[in-house]
């Protein structure tokens, strides 16, 4: 894993990252199992929902977010030049106007 990775401290990134799943799982239980107060029960629902998004959208990201790269910057067409420049309206934020 050290080798093969362009990220720095692979190991020590997942294993924090699987303990705190695990120590938030074990809060969970606790959560609903002991304390079952309808508040913390809510509060560890949607937390876990949240974990849910998090790792879909790190999935998507991951998985597709590269593919749109062509390896060559888009090419940028220039419709007006510096001789004629862009019609801009001023604007003021001043309250009295």
């Amino acid at each position: 894993m050290q080798g093969s990775s362009n990220i720095p401290h692979l190991r020590i990134v997942v294993w924090f990252s699987i303990i705190a799943i695990l120590g938030y799982a074990v809060f969970s239980v606790w959560t609903f199992i002991v304390l079952k107060d309808a508040s913390m029960v809510g509060d560890v629902i949607g937390t876990w929902k949240s974990f849910g998004v998090l790792a879909f959208g790190f999935w998507l990201g991951s998985s597709s977010g590269g593919k749109a790269l062509t390896g060559q910057p888009q090419e940028v067409k220039v419709t007006n030049d510096t001789q004629e420049p862009l019609p801009v309206k001023e604007t003021t934020n001043n309250a009295r106007n």
